[in-house]
């Protein structure tokens, strides 16, 4: 799944993408999927994905480019001149405000709701 083109991402960050690096741009998408909640989810493409998903999945891919964050070992420190700060995630908070103001992401009461699923009995 992408909900963005590698034309819309060079366009909105005035970055141009190296062929070895379009692979991100199918797993930003999928990370910012994953934050979803289960009652927002939907068959989402490129063409048709809400614009809130689509700008967090770029907001996501910049950062990926950005932060080389690895994947696996998010337990590093980061480390600039004399400060250091433990790395606990490979998400940018600006896309995971995206969704949240946008209403796709809930961290509130009541417990589940973001994961929550209607069942018809």
């Amino acid at each position: 799944m992408t909900f963005f083109t590698q034309d819309e991402f060079e366009t909105k960050y005035k970055v141009e993408l190296e062929d070895n690096q379009l692979w991100l741009i199918e797993v930003a998408s999928e990370m910012i999927y994953s934050q979803v909640g289960t009652r927002y989810r939907n068959s989402w493409t490129d063409a048709n994905v809400p614009l809130a998903i689509k700008n967090a999945s770029m907001e996501q891919m910049r950062f990926l480019l950005e932060y080389d964050i690895p994947f696996l070992d998010n337990r590093g420190t980061i480390q600039a001149g004399s400060m250091t700060s433990d790395l606990k995630t490979d998400y940018s908070t600006l896309a995971l405000r995206i969704l949240a103001n946008n209403g796709y992401l809930y961290r509130g009461n009541p417990v589940n709701y973001n994961m929550g699923i209607d069942l018809p009995f």
